[in-house]
């Protein structure tokens, strides 16, 4: 009897690893899935705006060729054309390296401008005021892909929120030290989420943007990272909406 009771544990404990190690795999391609999206939903910002960036180069070089009085303002532009695009790039490459979770020491208002950077696109194109409320001297340990990729997550978010709206249009990003806490805020001015949408708003796959036929408008995954992220981290995250006025989504992490 002994050894058949044994063997039930056993078997219990090799089901138990063997969930355990499935649960483990299905977060990590939650992550890549995730990860992908944020790139498909990039794309489309940064292409704009490399072309932004482009069309006044060719057109200047164009004039140039015909009006060599211009040779000297079409490689003042060119330049400055350049140094942009290289900026770009380079913020988009240091969002995707991978740093496999190792935490380090981040200046948080650094964090958050390379993280805007890797967006491309000025929010003032898109008569966006966007506000950065974060002290300079506020730090925090964590892994700096992971951070960036929850703070996108939440920009891209409030982008398109407000984006629905024909203005004004505002976006605030703050942060502050609380007790043995940072708290980072990320609010905007949009078309807000209705109470039934808020408990599962952080839900896998669970989207308010557009249907399933459309994928472009959403993919679910955002938001559901983020929770995961935070609380692998082991913080909070959070959301306060109210419809047509804007919601406010704040991370909790421990110093």
């Amino acid at each position: 009897m002994a050894t058949v009771a044994s063997q039930k544990v056993e078997t219990q404990q090799e089901k138990l690893q063997r969930l355990t190690k499935e649960v483990a795999a299905l977060r990590r391609q939650l992550r890549q899935a995730q990860h992908l999206a944020t790139v498909g939903t990039m794309t489309a910002m940064v292409s704009h705006e490399l072309n932004n960036i482009l069309t006044p180069i060719i057109n200047y070089a164009q004039m140039a060729r015909k009006n060599p009085a211009l040779v000297e303002k079409a490689i003042t532009r060119a330049a400055e054309g350049g140094q942009r695009a290289t900026s770009i790039c380079k913020s988009i490459l240091g969002l995707a390296r991978d740093d496999n979770g190792q935490s380090t020491c981040l200046h948080l208002g650094e964090t958050v401008t390379a993280t805007l950077d890797a967006m491309a696109r000025d929010p003032r194109r898109d008569c966006i005021d966007l506000a950065v409320k974060v002290p300079a001297e506020l730090t925090l340990t964590a892994p700096r892909a992971e951070l960036q990729q929850v703070i996108l997550n939440l920009l891209i978010n409030a982008r398109a929120a407000v984006l629905e709206k024909p203005g004004p249009r505002r976006i605030e990003i703050s942060a502050r030290r609380h007790d043995k806490t940072v708290e980072i805020s990320v609010g905007d001015n949009g078309v807000g989420i209705s109470s039934e949408h808020l408990e599962k708003i952080f839900d896998p796959f669970f989207s308010t943007k557009g249907n399933d036929e459309d994928t472009s408008q959403g993919h679910g995954l955002g938001l559901a990272f983020c929770r995961q992220a935070v609380e692998n981290l082991g913080g909070q995250i959070s959301v306060a909406s109210t419809p047509g006025e804007g919601s406010t989504f704040t991370v909790r992490l421990p110093c």
